[in-house]
């Protein structure tokens, strides 16, 4: 882009040599301050107009037309350099209002002309107006002001780097308050990053999920979209969007967003473990199993899906493959009170009660007074002939509403009915 504009000022630098005349030496070196305008060298090129002004005056015939253009570019020169020096002095000094207005006459002056040597510094007194507001923390204003700096020189990177760093700063900031659950604060950053960039993919996923927060499902999906399609390659905002389906209970859709997201990151496992989750509902058991199984061999120590295989395979009545599986985590971290819990189920389905009896406590040190561990531990020390312990167990998970009812028909197993 810059080889470009270099060669685009060349031209424009020979076209404007016919107009001022023909003196050669004078004309060389008038394109040399012109080349220094444009590499933001201005008090070099404040020089070579001095001296190129004199090599035309010196000649006796000398063209006053040709002098009258290339002093009239020089005084330019003078007064655009001065208003940026005066706009620097003022923004050191913190006098914004001052400084703001000596950039604009800067590019006034220079818009002014017409004259495309310009549109170098034209970016850069841009560049400088927009820090003047930046430093007020007026992101909007300093935004549009770095927007037009892109658009007079769009090669330049400095330019892109000011407007992506207002764009951080407000994804900072709102980082900041939803790590506080500030959401409301949180949302207003966010907002305000997609609106200095209306493709920054991260504020609209940031956005989804404070309005998933709010119960605005509408919402939440218009913004994971609009996060993909300015980043296809999104793995987390395909994911965002596949929980929220799921979440819907639409998971067809949700099947859809969660492929999406192993394609674009195959180790991603809680993308398998959705997945395989949302086929769970469909009835889809094959493709669960398949996808339960890839979580896995990701990470061996995945205990949401070990949770998810325990419940498979109780469901399934393949208790031996329950056992199988989640015998192997004993003692693990991926041992949680719910695969402990689907181990207790499996071993008293298979009569081996003192091993139900060890994964029902193990259920219950880690989730004091859960109901479906109590009643699994009923029915271990029932199978033991630990008759008034057993009552004992039944009791405690009958006080769980939902298990009232299973818990008190196994208490009357135990007593009213015993003799029958």
């Amino acid at each position: 882009m810059k080889r470009i504009l270099v060669i685009a000022l060349s031209m424009v630098m020979m076209s404007l040599s016919v107009a001022l005349g023909q003196n050669a030496d004078a004309q060389k070196l008038i394109q040399k301050a012109r080349l220094e305008i444009a590499n933001l060298q201005l008090t070099e090129a404040d020089q070579d107009y001095k001296q190129a002004i004199d090599l035309i005056e010196q000649e006796l015939d000398y063209s006053e037309a040709e002098s009258k253009a290339a002093r009239e570019e020089w005084k330019q020169l003078q007064k655009v350099s001065q208003y940026l020096a005066d706009g620097k002095r003022s923004l050191e000094r913190q006098d914004y209002q001052d400084a703001a207005k000596k950039y604009a006459d800067a590019i006034r002056t220079m818009t002014d002309s017409g004259n495309p040597i310009w549109n170098r510094i034209i970016a850069e007194a841009n560049y400088q107006w927009g820090m003047v507001y930046y430093w007020q923390d007026n992101t909007t204003d300093a935004a549009a002001k770095f927007r037009e700096s892109i658009k007079a020189a769009p090669g330049e990177e400095n330019y892109s780097k000011a407007l992506y760093n207002i764009v951080v700063k407000h994804y900072n900031e709102g980082l900041k308050y939803y790590k506080r659950r500030d959401y409301r604060n949180a949302k207003t950053e966010y907002e305000q990053s997609v609106l200095v960039d209306p493709t920054f993919s991260k504020g609209y996923y940031m956005l989804a999920l404070i309005a998933k927060t709010d119960n605005n499902a509408d919402q939440a999906l218009d913004f994971y979209q609009k996060a993909i399609e300015n980043d296809p390659q999104y793995d987390i905002a395909w994911f965002g969007l596949g929980k929220l389906y799921a979440d819907l209970g639409r998971m067809s859709k949700a099947v859809e967003a969660f492929t999406q997201t192993v394609n674009i990151n195959p180790k991603y496992q809680k993308g398998f473990f959705e997945r395989g989750q949302a086929y769970l509902t469909l009835k889809e058991k094959n493709k669960a199993l398949s996808d339960f199984k890839k979580a896995l061999e990701i990470d061996p120590e995945y205990s949401l899906v070990y949770e998810s295989l325990g419940q498979f395979y109780n469901d399934d009545k393949n208790f031996d493959e329950t056992i199988k599986v989640l015998s192997k985590i004993k003692g693990t971290d991926a041992a949680t009170y719910k695969t402990c819990y689907s181990l207790a189920q499996a071993y008293n389905e298979t009569q081996s009660f003192e091993n139900a009896l060890k994964c029902a406590n193990n259920s219950l040190a880690q989730k004091t007074n859960w109901a479906p561990a109590y009643f699994e531990k009923g029915r271990a020390l029932a199978g033991l002939k630990r008759k008034n312990e057993a009552i004992d167990a039944f009791k405690a998970a009958a006080k769980d509403g939902r298990w009232k009812s299973p818990a008190e028909y196994e208490i009357n197993v135990l007593t009213k009915w015993a003799d029958q």
